[in-house]
């Protein structure tokens, strides 16, 4: 039985995808290999996980303006998240997901604010769809 919640759609595309789940801030700037998709902060609990092709579920993101730039090289190596979904949305990781399309035609969603018993229930391996257009998220 799947399991619905809406939140807002800040960046459209829609994906389904196996859920990866840290909530706290993540920054793709020294936070990602662009070539794997690894996780290489070593101070992030998902140190060592891939993000390639995952609904990456994270609070919000932290660092500057060198997060897209990152971000886009691992769109360009194929091991960029096939979603990302946020407690709060902050612009730069919302611009990830522009420029992914704007460089690579490569709609990556990104939605926030969903209901608080989503963050409760989501864990990570849990498929979902994600549609960044509707802001809607389903634990299948």
């Amino acid at each position: 039985m799947s399991k619905r919640f809406r939140g807002r759609g800040c960046a459209g595309g829609v994906c389904e995808a196996e859920a990866i789940v840290a909530l706290e801030p993540f920054g793709f700037w020294q936070g990602i290999d662009p070539a794997s998709g690894e996780i290489i902060n070593r101070r992030h609990p998902l140190l060592g996980a891939n993000l390639a092709g995952k609904a990456f579920v994270f609070t919000f993101g932290r660092g500057s303006t060198g997060n897209p730039g990152i971000f886009l090289e691992a769109v360009r190596n194929g091991v960029a998240p096939a979603a990302m979904i946020n407690v709060r949305a902050e612009p730069m990781i919302t611009l990830c997901s522009i420029l992914a399309e704007e460089f690579y035609g490569l709609r990556i969603p990104v939605i926030d604010r969903l209901e608080a018993a989503f963050y409760e229930t989501v864990k990570s391996g849990d498929r979902l769809r994600v549609d960044g257009a509707t802001g809607e998220v389903e634990i299948l």
